[in-house]
């Protein structure tokens, strides 16, 4: 299987020379955390260029002084394989794709699962990729506590348990910015969503980062706002499988239950992506 039969089309872009302003608007149009910029009349790559280098760089007004021009690219004639492994390497969750060095798409950690992992009928064990480590969350734990435990700790999604330490839910950061206001220069709220999927929407990895400093929280707990239908697998649900599931529910991580229904662990989307570059 190659990039071009996966690959996300109709890609949006913001062309140099540009502002600032000008990438701020296609971000919020569209609601992504991060968009290709290309030269004027040629449509060729320059790079990429994200909301957290934006917000990193306030005073900064021209586009061309804020793109990343060191992103991996991928061909469209590409193997899957490959360019799973270069997401792994770069620890990105997308990929411009290239012909003849202009862009004709945009590859992502979800167009790979979705499209090519579910597809392939992979039988090894998914929980031969998971975290086993995990941070739970109690849910009875303050939203605002939970915002910044997801912040220092690195992780988008948390399992709740309830005080017998049982299981009973799973919180992630886009159910705390839904129930938020977020309060900042470049009107973040109208950006809210999942992450990436057939269209762009808000990579909420960088949406919790960037504003947890900003995010007006609601006096609420957890338990008041956390996913309680869990999908879970366990250890010998089987790569493609998990795949199918995240894609029918449309999720990035699902929970590893052991028999008598203990977490064990967590596997996420782009840890499936191992399944194929091992």
């Amino acid at each position: 299987m190659q990039v071009k039969d996966v690959m996300t089309k109709g890609v949006k872009w913001v062309e140099v020379p540009g502002t600032r302003a000008e990438a701020l608007d296609l971000l919020r149009k569209i609601g992504a955390s991060a968009v290709p910029v290309v030269k004027r009349e040629t449509d060729e790559l320059v790079g990429m260029v994200t909301l957290r280098k934006l917000f990193e760089n306030p005073s900064e007004e021209q586009l061309a002084m804020l793109v990343d021009r060191d992103t991996p690219t991928v061909s469209p004639s590409d193997k899957i394989e490959d360019a799973a492994g270069r997401l792994l390497k770069s620890r990105i969750r997308r990929l411009p794709v290239l012909e003849e060095k202009k862009l004709v798409g945009i590859l992502t950690v979800r167009d790979i699962v979705y499209r090519a992992i579910a597809e392939m009928n992979i039988e090894e064990p998914a929980s031969n990729y998971m975290r086993p480590h995990v941070i739970a969350i109690w849910d009875g734990t303050p939203l605002r506590t939970a915002v910044e435990i997801m912040a220092l700790s690195g992780f988008r999604a948390l399992p709740v348990i309830n005080e017998k330490g049982d299981l009973v839910g799973i919180i992630d950061d886009s159910d705390i910015v839904n129930v938020s206001s977020i309060e900042t220069e470049s009107k973040m709220s109208q950006m809210a969503g999942r992450s990436e999927g057939d269209k762009w929407t808000w990579d909420s990895e960088d949406r919790i980062y960037i504003t947890k400093r900003e995010l007006k929280v609601p006096e609420k707990l957890v338990r008041d706002i956390m996913t309680k239908e869990l999908m879970t697998i366990t250890r010998k649900t089987p790569v493609s499988r998990a795949a199918q599931l995240m894609r029918q529910h449309r999720i990035e991580q699902t929970p590893v239950l052991s028999a008598d229904s203990n977490l064990e662990g967590i596997v996420r989307d782009v840890d499936l992506l191992r399944s194929l570059a091992a």
